[in-house]
């Protein structure tokens, strides 16, 4: 899909904000950075988003999208529930590691944020991660994996180890 030239400036600002933000920290960025980075006037911005709050909370919506479809895809192909864990796995840290900002923004700013849990992004991650649930499920009653295992339990352990590895 093509994009005009609104998106490609509105997805180059997500993409500056998203470098400054995991650089400099939420706090201490200012859009008048962001705006002298993306090469972009500040109104320009404010056009797109109007908070710098706005701004961060728009970071995860496309690239999660993109991330859940593609795990959705490979999820369809692979055999065996143990192996699809290993695919969700591999994806997201083969994601945040070809994107440090984006993790760290997901990491660092976002998921301690109580306002972002009112957020479209935050829908789709919360979405997205349902396929760990939904794997673990499916394994339990393949009885790939114990029957008394607690599928949420293990998902929170999964995204536990992943933060912690990409944070670290």
């Amino acid at each position: 899909m093509a994009l005009n030239k609104t998106d490609i400036r509105k997805k180059n600002i997500i993409d500056t904000a998203t470098k400054v933000f995991a650089q400099r920290g939420f706090q201490e960025s200012t859009i008048t950075e962001i705006a002298k980075e993306a090469k972009v006037s500040e109104a320009s911005i404010y056009e797109y988003f109007s908070t710098k709050e706005g701004l961060l909370f728009s970071i995860p919506g496309e690239a999660s999208q993109t991330l859940f479809e593609v795990m959705a895809f490979h999820l369809k192909i692979i055999r065996g529930s143990a192996n699809k864990l290993r695919a969700i796995v591999y994806l997201l840290m083969d994601s945040y590691q070809k994107n440090p900002d984006f993790a760290a923004v997901l990491m660092l700013f976002l998921k301690h944020n109580k306002k972002f849990l009112d957020t479209s992004g935050h829908h789709v991650i919360k979405e997205g991660i349902k396929h760990i649930t939904r794997v673990i499920e499916e394994g339990i009653e393949a009885k790939e994996f114990r029957d008394d295992l607690n599928p949420y339990l293990v998902r929170s352990m999964i995204l536990g180890t992943i933060e912690h590895l990409v944070t670290n």
